[in-house]
């Protein structure tokens, strides 16, 4: 393993980390986890232009990708939140936690389609 990788993905993991915290301590969270929700989306979105900048052949270095798409968005993103979240929302509130649920997986999917063909648009 090359250690200066390993720094970068590690660098770009901390980034990651402290813009969700940031993001999810200034939204509100009664009802839906709207912080988790959002970090979601917007990695999703993020990681489907990169992966469409790729696609279309645009000249994205290995350090970039690490530190970006496997530091930065790997710990933007968080899937373990989520799962949580939907445990502790079903408990009470069943109908809200399909409303995140289904938000959260269509949302995430979709903005990651619409980023995908946002980057190779872009780098075409």
């Amino acid at each position: 393993m090359d250690g200066r990788l390993m720094l970068l993905v590690g660098i770009g993991g901390a980034i990651g980390a402290i813009l969700r915290y940031i993001i999810s301590d200034i939204m509100p969270s009664e009802g839906l986890p709207y912080g988790t929700v959002t970090v979601n989306l917007i990695g999703s979105l993020l990681l489907g232009i990169m992966f469409g900048a790729i696609a279309a052949d645009a000249l994205i270095s290995q350090d970039n990708l690490l530190l970006f798409g496997t530091g930065i968005l790997g710990a933007f993103t968080t899937m373990s939140a989520f799962a949580m979240d939907t445990v502790n929302l079903s408990e009470n509130e069943f109908s809200t936690a399909m409303i995140y649920v289904t938000l959260t997986i269509m949302g995430s999917i979709g903005l990651a389609w619409s980023g995908y063909r946002i980057g190779i648009g872009l780098f075409s």
